[in-house]
């Protein structure tokens, strides 16, 4: 469990924030989006809409939620204390399916499964997934793994091959045109954890990266449409990041230079909007306060038009990008 502290705690450690008592969610109102907007706080999923959180799950581990293409249905981690599955939810948070089975009579041959996300046509599940060492069943570095989303289906393919003593790769971004972007980590010879954006253009290639270490960008997210790629970068800070934006082209899978959208704060999580104008993202609204919900125009900087905070009382997951929909 060593090595899965150096990059899924590393980042963990950058998004600690206090936890003071909190009003639950669907107690409060808060400033309205358009559309529909899932987030987690303390377990549970919560659906956003008109000014208004309604929870739709239990308190009991619920984390990570993503939809798919149609909106239709909801894929989500339910994390116990030594190993994670994947679910497929109905929007109104009943299971449907029970997506992977990891527990095990032995801890060292659990499994962790995390950062679920659907491919742009639905037929597949990409996920963060912990292939068992032979020689070391308690090394545990994330792998990027797919999945058929038909519940029927057991079959899975590795799609990156992670630095070990890393943590692994997590946050898996796939393409439209068959590619995918994920972060991930590497330990220089000083020994410091280092975070990318890095593509693949199929499985198990080599793949490239699209930001330099010293950057340390993580957390990637696309717009509807592919064109955009939002991300944070610590640039090896602890406690700042920035909330960047860069065109992305998805005919030749490469990056353009980064515009900063906000800085010199602890970000997480960015998601786009339905329409891709906009940006959610999770802040603390004082130093060392809890997550709250935040947007920003996507092309505008924080210091051209001023982020709007959306929520001043939670404490957000901030592990658990926001889920924006349309309806």
């Amino acid at each position: 469990m060593i090595a899965f502290g150096f990059a899924t705690y590393h980042v963990a450690g950058y998004m600690r924030a206090g936890r003071p008592h909190v009003q639950r969610p669907n107690q409060i109102t808060a400033a309205s989006l358009p559309g529909t907007m899932y987030v987690e706080q303390d377990g549970a999923i919560y659906r956003f809409r008109h000014g208004r959180f309604t929870q739709i799950t239990s308190e009991s581990g619920w984390m990570q939620p993503a939809a798919s293409p149609d909106g239709s249905k909801l894929v989500a981690v339910r994390r116990q204390p030594n190993w994670s599955d994947l679910y497929l939810l109905a929007t109104t948070g009943r299971v449907v399916a029970q997506l992977t089975h990891d527990s095990s009579a032995k801890v060292e041959l659990n499994h962790w499964a995390l950062y679920p996300r659907f491919s742009p046509d639905g037929t597949q599940l990409f996920y963060a997934y912990d292939p068992k060492d032979p020689y070391n069943a308690y090394r545990v570095d994330l792998a990027i793994f797919a999945s058929p989303s038909d519940p029927a289906s057991q079959s899975s393919l590795e799609w990156t091959y992670p630095n070990q003593y890393t943590g692994g790769d997590l946050g898996p971004l796939p393409l439209s045109g068959g590619g995918l972007i994920f972060t991930r980590f590497s330990i220089d010879l000083q020994a410091k954890v280092h975070s990318q954006i890095w593509l693949q253009a199929r499985p198990g290639s080599a793949g490239v990266a699209l930001t330099k270490p010293e950057a340390d960008c993580l957390q990637p997210a696309l717009s509807p449409d592919q064109k955009l790629l939002a991300m944070v970068c610590t640039n090896g800070q602890a406690e700042t990041a920035k909330l960047e934006v860069a065109t992305f082209d998805p005919a030749t899978l490469t990056l353009g230079a980064p515009t900063l959208l906000a800085g010199d704060q602890m970000f997480a999580s960015p998601s786009f909007s339905p329409d891709g104008a906009t940006i959610a993202y999770f802040a603390p609204a004082t130093a060392g306060g809890p997550f709250q919900l935040w947007t920003l125009p996507s092309a505008e900087p924080a210091k051209v038009v001023a982020p709007r905070q959306i929520t001043t009382e939670l404490a957000l997951d901030s592990t658990s990008a926001p889920v924006w929909l349309s309806t």
